[in-house]
């Protein structure tokens, strides 16, 4: 089959599925006005039981016992089926009377509690006048508009069927396929190139570590310095290839998520080890608030370990000497799980917070050494939006930054 058949195809089909979600549409909203009317009913309930509570307190057999049962029975379902605004109070009211009339049997409550009657009744007659207006109202806006909407879909879709395959078609897809192949090379480029330069870059490690050991031999202090600033870009160049790696991963659109079903503080513990000593070497104070009795979270535990790590080393790089860090986890009942990193450092300029999580996006100002790829924020929210969470900032300039994550709670 020729291309454009297959678009002719592929938007007449569009086309016969606008027709029928128009149907669809008109048959529902037919539906909905009918069953709107429904709510009236509520209303209408109540209006029976202060019927029945008035014709109980009229009633002229003296069986004062019937009486008082009558009221007791369709008070407690009027109690039940309070709707509008302010019925709540005048019940409590109709309420306190009644109780009242029970054990004195007083003129005065037995008119009060008729003049509780009619307000609610007055209240209830009035609201479903209001509800059935607005109902039949929204019925038959609805109808006209879906209605033009149906009529608007079907012209669109038969303008389209006719000029989009030979004027659009043929050029729109011969550039997305080209930018497809594009793209796919980069990402794939990406990815090799950081893994192939992982593993030397994991053996430069290994060799720095054993000429830093005694036992291979001393070095002097030039040495010493050199050896260090050696292993610090080495570290360095392992991150970045790191996040290419991730970000490959998110721009292709293939994360691969294991989910797995574990305590927040076992997340905590793990980020926290890892940077312990970066905090040391500052002598940053960690502050962890992490309650034993929060839920287990549902999340790819890797993932979402990387994503503090890297929080909680921004934090790090960012805070002056001597500070703190405040790393706080707390259950936001439906919201989830939240995970939230505070420093006290210098803060974000609240023009930047918007693109603070854009791919390659750093602070105008900041230290190159600090800043890195670009890349760690975008790849956190990546992963984290892929679990079904959330990821947010909240800083001001001279006061420290607050990043945040959520992440989706066991169901006890």
């Amino acid at each position: 089959m020729k291309l454009k058949n297959k678009l002719r195809f592929g938007i007449g089909f569009l086309f016969l599925m606008a027709l029928i979600s128009s149907g669809l549409a008109d048959y529902y909203l037919i539906r909905l006005s009918s069953d709107s009317k429904l709510i009236l009913k509520n209303n209408y309930r109540s209006v029976v039981f202060l019927k029945n509570i008035g014709q109980a307190l009229d009633d002229t057999t003296n069986n004062q016992p019937a009486t008082i049962q009558t009221i007791e029975n369709n008070l407690v379902q009027e109690e039940h089926n309070l709707t509008e605004p302010g019925e709540a109070k005048l019940a409590a009211t109709l309420r306190t009377n009644f109780e009242l009339y029970k054990l004195t049997g007083a003129q005065q409550y037995k008119n009060n509690i008729k003049a509780a009657v009619y307000t609610i009744m007055q209240l209830n007659l009035a609201a479903i006048q209001h509800k059935n207006d607005i109902a039949n109202k929204t019925a038959d806006d609805a109808v006209i508009i879906v209605s033009l909407m149906g009529t608007f879909c079907f012209l669109v879709a038969f303008s389209f069927m006719v000029n989009f395959p030979s004027y659009i078609a043929n050029p729109v897809i011969k550039n997305m396929d080209t930018l497809k192949q594009v793209n796919e090379n980069k990402t794939t480029f990406i990815a090799t190139v950081s893994h192939e330069l992982k593993t030397p870059i994991s053996a430069m490690k290994m060799s720095i570590k054993l000429l830093q050991d005694e036992r291979v031999g001393n070095l002097n202090d030039e040495q010493q310095t050199l050896l260090q600033d050696i292993a610090a870009d080495a570290q360095r160049l392992l991150q970045i290839t790191g996040e290419l790696l991730n970000a490959a991963q998110a721009e292709s659109g293939n994360i691969q998520l294991n989910f797995g079903n574990a305590h927040p503080k076992s997340v905590v513990t793990y980020a926290t080890d890892a940077i312990r000593s970066l905090a040391e070497q500052k002598q940053i104070k960690l502050n962890i608030t992490c309650p034993e009795e929060l839920p287990n979270v549902m999340a790819d535990l890797d993932k979402t370990t990387w994503v503090l790590i890297n929080l909680l080393s921004n934090a790090v790089k960012y805070s002056p000497a001597n500070s703190a860090i405040n790393l706080t986890v707390q259950n936001l009942g439906k919201r989830g799980i939240e995970f939230a990193v505070e420093d006290f450092g210098r803060g974000i300029d609240s023009i930047y917070l918007s693109r603070i999580f854009e791919r390659y996006f750093k602070v105008p100002g900041a230290d190159p050494e600090k800043t890195g790829t670009g890349l760690g924020l975008a790849i956190a929210k990546d992963f984290i939006e892929a679990q079904g969470g959330t990821i947010g900032v909240q800083s001001h300039v001279g006061e420290g930054s607050r990043f945040h994550f959520t992440l989706v709670a066991q169901k006890a």
